[in-house]
């Protein structure tokens, strides 16, 4: 029989707690024993005195650890040091569970516990008012293939943010030493799960998706997710306190790919939601704006060209991406398109450049085209003054765009596509990604079904990549006709 325990912080919960407490009286019987510690981080509500209540009645064994307010990673530490089961996970109290929730992570583990460092659990949403949890997480990819082990060396892709969903090894933990760091406004369980997998020489991810963890999106947008908009050094602090330390602390072994990975799901949340009215980050003055983009800029040093412009965990767009790239103090790949958009009479092109670039347009015979609109934009990422974006009108298709002497590919836009799903499509040409681009501001990607086990996943691609390259040789050696 398996053991877990759940450790749940409590702090001003008192009107979600019930759900949370009947979804786990409602539990389904298994192959697993779970106990419950509480720990009341001095909640101004009642939430610490409806948990006393509920656990003198409640079939599961449990405690509730009463301290002063100390924050959420405090709360964890405490839990984790009270934890007894064999795996511990650390559900919010705002939340809640399926009904079958433990029975199919015990299941899972009974199975896969030798072959895994970490599991995850399938993510649904529930956004108040609305009664029916969604199946719309940005990182639901994950879970297409069903249950699964899958090594996050080899697929990238695949990591581990929060550890609500999450099932550790308790022995492995105080093994490591793990704890939450205090003090951090945004990411602390991210930190905690990647400083933990740093100590595990090729980690294997186990997804559970027979079991589905429900998170809440209040209606009154007053949870810990929706108030780090409004604290400044939610931006920063986790960069320069969290993921940079961790990525210079790598060293000669050099910073894993997944690790990467989960430093560009951060930056999905924070750049593009900046060009936007309501995603602006107005709450931080010029100095803070500086600050975030030097954390960025050293957080991006880390992250190699390869895994900036590969990782498709998310639909991180190429300007996110591109600013990044100029941010670590590196130039801009050739293979950057300027991106046509043909019309009646006129053709307007955008060019993303470097800050200072010359932009040249060349005509069919070598000519200088002259734009009747020529003008460079800066994108209002935090203040930032390193990228722009060249555009131009002309009356014909340029033979080529010249940047610094330099020519650039021309991408034309199909159909109704905007802009940016057309430099998206570029991109995932370039690096052979096999995912459809989502549209106008997708976060999500749909893509075959990734990872072991799967459809395509990178031996699949690299092989039929190779017999395609094989298959051309042989058309251009004519022993091979072309189909008609």
């Amino acid at each position: 029989m398996l053991s877990i325990t759940a450790v749940i912080p409590l702090y001003s919960v008192e009107p979600y707690l019930p759900d949370l407490l009947r979804s786990l009286e409602a539990q389904a019987p298994g192959r697993y024993d779970l106990d419950l510690v509480f720990i009341d981080d001095g909640s101004p509500d009642a939430s610490g005195d409806i948990v006393e209540r509920w656990l003198s009645s409640s079939r599961f064994p449990g405690q509730l650890i009463r301290q002063d307010n100390a924050g959420v990673s405090a709360a964890r530490n405490r839990g984790m040091d009270a934890a007894s089961g064999d795996w511990v996970t650390f559900p919010d109290s705002d939340d809640l569970l399926a009904d079958d929730y433990f029975a199919a992570v015990a299941r899972f583990l009974g199975d896969h516990a030798d072959r895994i460092d970490v599991a995850s659990t399938r993510l649904l949403r529930l956004r108040e008012p609305r009664p029916e949890p969604e199946d719309v997480h940005a990182l639901s990819f994950r879970f297409a293939g069903g249950d699964r082990v899958v090594p996050m060396v080899e697929y990238p892709d695949f990591f581990q943010l929060n550890v609500a969903s999450a099932f550790f090894r308790l022995a492995d933990l105080r093994r490591a030493g793990a704890r939450f760091r205090t003090g951090l406004h945004a990411s602390e369980d991210a930190l905690f799960v990647a400083e933990y997998l740093l100590g595990v020489a090729s980690p294997r991810l186990g997804l559970v998706a027979s079991a589905s963890y429900i998170y809440r999106r209040r209606a009154a947008r007053d949870s810990a997710v929706d108030a780090f908009r409004t604290d400044p050094r939610a931006y920063y602090e986790r960069f320069i306190d969290g993921y940079e330390p961790l990525m210079s602390g790598c060293g000669d072994r050099g910073v894993p790919e997944w690790l990467q990975s989960m430093f560009l799901y951060e930056c999905q949340w924070l750049l593009p939601v900046q060009l936007t009215p309501d995603g602006r980050a107005e709450v931080l003055d010029e100095a803070q704006r500086e600050t975030t983009l030097r954390a960025l800029g050293g957080c991006a040093q880390h992250v190699s060209e390869a895994r900036l412009f590969e990782y498709d965990a998310t639909a991180l767009p190429l300007e996110s991406r591109l600013l990044l790239q100029v941010l670590a103090n590196r130039p801009l790949p050739p293979w950057v398109g300027s991106y046509a958009t043909p019309g009646r009479g006129a053709v307007r092109l955008m060019t993303p450049v470097a800050a200072g670039a010359d932009v040249r347009l060349v005509g069919a015979d070598g000519e200088t085209l002259v734009p009747s609109d020529a003008r460079f934009t800066t994108p209002d990422y935090f203040g930032q003054d390193v990228l722009q974006v060249h555009h131009a009108e002309v009356d014909r298709m340029p033979r080529s765009v010249e940047v610094d002497g330099r020519p650039r590919p021309i991408v034309r836009r199909r159909g109704a596509e905007q802009i940016a799903e057309t430099t998206d499509r570029h991109r995932r040409r370039v690096t052979g990604s096999w995912g459809i681009p989502g549209r106008q501001r997708d976060v999500r990607v749909w893509k075959p079904v990734a990872g072991p086990d799967a459809a395509l996943g990178p031996r699949v691609r690299g092989l039929m990549r190779v017999a395609l390259r094989l298959v051309k040789r042989l058309v251009r050696a004519g022993l091979v006709r072309r189909a008609r």
